[in-house]
């Protein structure tokens, strides 16, 4: 019997290169990237779903409870991408330790649930003890990253300074990777020309921020 697997969003990022906006909060046809994620994981039967919220918890907040999935604090103001991992990692080992783990960056604006379901059908495939799976797309990493239960208690153990890159090194674990074309899994949104790009590959659904994000 295959572990539940449970999700947690990491949505703790400052969005600098987009002028210090909440990226998660950016919508699609009136609908927060964080609300479309949590549908999309829930749709491809990923529970609990719960999310890293750093310094724009005002806005962020508000979207998690709509979204129903329980906000995690990242307390930290100058946490990096590796300090808001330890934190998901830290959590789930204490809440859910017998659940596999799908870690979610919060900007992946065109994964939906028949991409979580491919990954989740490649993780059903994997070999017996395989400590974790990522897609790969052109030879280049995607995400999300999925781990073992037993893999995400160990990497919680991993001394300070010691970042989930570093340990997902296919010479420290069985780490699988699965090629795909599905562009979703690398379609992240980090910079003005991100945001252009991707109004270009949704047109016409609107893009745009909310208010509050001003």
């Amino acid at each position: 019997m295959p572990a539940p697997i449970a999700a947690i969003i990491l949505a703790a990022g400052r969005g600098s290169r987009l002028g210090g906006r909440a990226k998660p909060a950016l919508r699609i046809d009136g609908v927060s990237l964080l609300e479309r994620l949590a549908r999309s994981l829930r749709e491809a039967g990923v529970a609990p779903v719960r999310v890293v919220i750093g310094p724009y918890a005002d806005v962020l907040a508000p979207l998690a409870q709509r979204a129903a999935i329980t906000p995690l604090a990242q307390a930290r103001p100058d946490a990096t991408l590796a300090d808001s991992q330890r934190l998901a990692l830290r959590e789930h080992a204490r809440a859910h330790p017998d659940h596999d783990l799908l870690l979610v960056l919060a900007d992946l604006a065109l994964l939906d649930a028949s991409a979580i379901a491919d990954l989740l059908a490649q993780w059903r495939a994997c070999a017996p003890g395989t400590d974790s799976l990522r897609p790969r797309i052109d030879g280049a990493p995607g995400h999300p990253l999925l781990l073992s239960a037993a893999a995400a208690r160990a990497a919680d153990a991993l001394p300070a300074g010691v970042g989930l890159r570093q340990w997902l090194d296919p010479r420290s674990g069985r780490h699988a990777v699965f090629d795909s074309a599905n562009r979703a899994y690398i379609t992240d949104l980090d910079t003005p020309a991100d945001l252009a790009a991707l109004r270009d590959a949704l047109a016409p659904a609107r893009v745009d921020w909310p208010p509050e994000t001003a």
